[in-house]
């Protein structure tokens, strides 16, 4: 992320200022194009109203000439542009101009009033000093007005001409900047790749020197390219692949001989197990021998089928650990797998006078489990709380839905599990019984997890150990 913000950060950078610079390029083109396009609007419709006037004037003039009196219309004509150019007239020299064209034409309106008759002698007289006063005091400044307008029409050309040169101009600088920020930038961010690639380099060689002498080293020169360096990534990429093949075989090893030391412990167990049955019953057989006739009683024949029956849980112990059944799952009601669970232990508890009592929440919890196994990890459970109470107590056994599993409880009110016990509690050979394996809980453990849940214990405040078993919930 860091690597990536180091060459993004000058190209974004440098693409900002590009961008405002050409914003404010095309912001201050607009602005003069609009104050030209206002000055030349305003000056050609001045010249229009200018052009129009004086079109009148030359029309009078002619009709003047030509000893027409009846000019009426014309004059009525000559007002309304009149009023039209002062409208347009916003220079101080439109507005003199304005002002004597008002005051020509006044002075000519009074000179025109006072022409005679055709019949009189000064008629002729009267109308040449009329259209002299016309041609001097409204034509000349008409003529004024319309050139002032041409001249700034000319001038606005020429400031629009001057103001496209120097965008052209900065134009042509953004673009010159442009460039030289582009080549800039790219050196840039060329030199910060190279150095991030040479870092790469140097990290991928350490690694490399960690992993294995024989993986190939990646050499980052001027004249090579980026095809290269990916072909050494992916010999490199190899190498890993198959070291991490090697370390996960030999962890897969490492297990295996765990595995092994741990049935071997298991196998010593087992033999010490089955060494003291094999004993009392040798002895008893070796006493009928000595005897010369079958001299066992019945308690030595009771004898025999305890230790015989010894010897089978043992073995059988040490089948299920070494040799895990295969799950069945299926539907199954746990409220009836727990009475079937009760059922099974009431006699020993009855003859213990422990009292046994099942909690349970008033809907049906269904469980996919094997049955047979769960029904072996809660037996289990309950006979390990039967031990803690050889003199009588009181076992709870419950069950109640979460959201997302089901948690079934064991506790009772012995005197809880040792401080020394606890830690080591659901490891092989972990007991404290004299005559057992410590694979029990290991076993229970086991299935749990196969179903998809966990198991623990924990000591009360009020005494006693408590087990609790999560099961993933059907939904």
């Amino acid at each position: 992320m860091v690597v990536r913000l180091r060459f993004l950060l000058p190209a974004a950078a440098g693409t900002v200022v590009l961008t405002a610079l050409c914003i404010i390029t095309a912001l201050f083109l607009f602005q003069q194009q609009s104050v030209m396009t206002s000055i030349l609007r305003e000056s050609v419709t001045s010249r229009k109203a200018a052009v129009e006037l004086e079109a009148s004037l030359y029309e009078i003039s002619a009709l003047l000439h030509d000893n027409v009196d009846d000019v009426s219309a014309l004059h009525d004509r000559l007002n309304e542009h009149l009023v039209r150019l002062r409208t347009v007239a916003d220079q101080p020299e439109e507005k003199e101009a304005a002002r004597a064209l008002d005051e020509g034409l006044a002075k000519y309106l009074h000179f025109f009033e006072e022409i005679p008759d055709h019949d009189a002698a000064n008629h002729d007289e009267a109308v040449a000093t009329s259209l002299r006063v016309l041609e001097k005091y409204v034509m000349r400044p008409c003529q004024e007005f319309r050139l002032y307008n041409g001249r700034r029409i000319e001038q606005s050309t020429i400031q629009h001409e001057a103001v496209l040169a120097r965008l052209a101009w900065g134009l042509t600088g953004i673009g010159v900047l442009g460039g030289v920020a582009g080549l800039v930038l790219g050196f840039g961010l060329t030199r910060a790749l190279g150095q991030s690639i040479r870092r790469l380099q140097v990290r991928i060689r350490d690694a490399a020197g960690k992993l294995g002498p024989n993986l190939p080293e990646i050499i980052w020169t001027d004249v090579g390219n980026f095809s290269e360096v990916h072909a050494e990534l992916d010999q490199l990429t190899s190498g890993i692949e198959r070291v991490l093949r090697d370390l996960r075989q030999r962890e897969l090893e490492v297990l295996r001989s765990e595995q092994l030391a741990a049935v071997g412990q298991l196998a010593a167990s087992v033999a010490h197990e089955i060494r003291n049955p094999l004993t009392a019953i040798k002895m008893l057989v070796q006493s009928g021998q000595e005897a010369g006739h079958s001299s066992l009683t019945s308690e030595d024949m009771r004898v025999i089928e305890t230790e015989i029956r010894r010897m089978e849980s043992s073995i059988r112990t040490f089948l299920d650990f070494t040799r895990p059944p295969k799950l069945e799952r299926r539907a199954v009601q746990l409220q009836n797998l727990l009475q079937e669970v009760f059922d099974l232990v009431r006699g020993r508890a009855e003859k213990q006078k422990v009292e046994m009592q099942l909690t349970l929440d008033d809907e049906q919890i269904v469980l996919i489990a094997d049955a047979e196994q769960l029904r072996q990890v809660l037996v289990n459970l309950v006979l390990n709380s039967l031990d803690a109470l050889p003199r009588g107590g009181t076992i709870v056994v419950s069950a109640k839905t979460m959201p997302d599993h089901v948690e079934i409880g064991v506790t009772d009110s012995g005197t809880g599990i040792a401080a020394n016990m606890l830690p080591t509690l659901f490891q092989p050979f972990s007991s404290n019984k004299e005559t057992g394996l410590g694979m029990g809980l290991v076993i229970s453990k086991r299935i749990v997890e196969d179903h998809g849940g966990s198991i623990e214990a924990e000591n009360l405040e009020t005494g006693g150990a408590a087990f609790r078993v999560r099961l993933p919930r059907e939904k």
